[in-house]
């Protein structure tokens, strides 16, 4: 039976490695995945980037599932269920996995671009893919082939070359995202990113039995002004940001655990499992069980993960 897991973060002379960048061509085969089967469904501490060089795949990112044509990229943040799979027989697909402490220094100050990382994944109303018509005339093409040139070469000190066109390309990223947000009328005000980042890591600590007045406490600010704050700020209620967080949590033990709906339920902090039911089934379009069923119980039809490449290309 394949289920999901925790993949970690990947470890060289017993230190976590900050960036892995690996070019993945799938095995060829007699026929393609079915149109419900995925491949090594995970999540981990990184954030991820994926750059479709040749074929076309599909990406399942949460419950929902994105297309990639060829020269089409996609972002996936920490802690997200996810897999992939081909759709096409020739393919090669580009992924750089990295920490997200790599964006900041330690003596950083909170500043709009650190605000908008927590606001753009949890908001969830971002692209998270963006097609080859969207990246013409960008600067992502050329970045993503300079990835792939120093990979294969690795000449010394390709980790750092590597690096900083992650940089570029995730800069790119937040300048697309924050210009959606100007758009849309929003402009942070200062302080804001702050209170954001707290509120953010209360839910992050407490998702299980946090509440909005908690919330505020945490903030140092008044129950009335900081649900005003939140609701501006985010786009959202926070106890639907926290029914959010609690769901994506609770995807992870449908698929990792043999634990009852009413137990995970209970665990991630809702008051009943119709409750639960009910949200899960708003936010991501089928029941919790099944969900268990499509994605955490399948038969040995997947390919073998041990037959994936990760050769250099010629």
């Amino acid at each position: 039976m394949v289920q999901g897991f925790d993949e970690g973060i990947k470890r060289v002379n017993n230190r976590p490695l900050p960036i892995d960048c690996l070019l993945i061509e799938y095995p060829l085969v007699e026929k393609l995945p079915s149109a419900d089967t995925w491949e090594r469904l995970h999540y981990h501490k990184y954030i991820e980037l994926l750059y479709a060089v040749d074929g076309e795949f599909e990406v399942y990112i949460n419950g929902d599932v994105l297309n990639m044509p060829r020269g089409a990229a996609a972002i996936i943040n920490a802690g997200e269920l996810h897999a992939t799979r081909r759709k096409s027989e020739e393919n090669t697909l580009l992924c750089i996995k990295f920490i997200p402490e790599i964006l900041f220094s330690s003596e950083q100050t909170v500043t709009e671009m650190e605000y908008a990382i927590p606001y753009v994944f949890e908001r969830f109303g971002f692209d998270r893919c963006f097609t080859p018509e969207m990246l013409k005339d960008t600067i992502l093409p050329q970045a993503f082939e300079r990835i792939k040139t120093e990979h294969n070469e690795m000449a010394f000190g390709y980790e750092l070359a590597i690096r900083a066109e992650v940089m570029r390309v995730f800069a790119w990223i937040l300048r697309y995202w924050y210009q959606v947000q100007a758009d849309e009328g929003y402009h942070p005000l200062p302080g804001e990113a702050e209170v954001m980042r707290k509120a953010r890591e209360y839910v992050d600590t407490h998702y299980a039995e946090a509440t909005l007045r908690g919330a505020a406490e945490y903030c140092c600010l008044s129950y009335s002004y900081f649900s005003r704050l939140f609701n501006r700020c985010m786009k959202m209620p926070f106890s639907h940001y926290v029914n959010l967080k609690r769901v994506n949590q609770s995807m992870k033990e449908l698929v990792l655990s043999d634990r009852s709906i009413t137990e995970i339920a209970m665990a991630v902090g809702f008051s009943s499992a119709s409750y639960y039911i009910q949200t899960f089934r708003q936010l991501k379009n089928i029941s919790p069980n099944q969900f268990r069923k499509a994605f955490a119980q399948r038969n040995n039809e997947e390919y073998n993960r041990d037959d994936q490449k990760t050769e250099p290309l010629e």
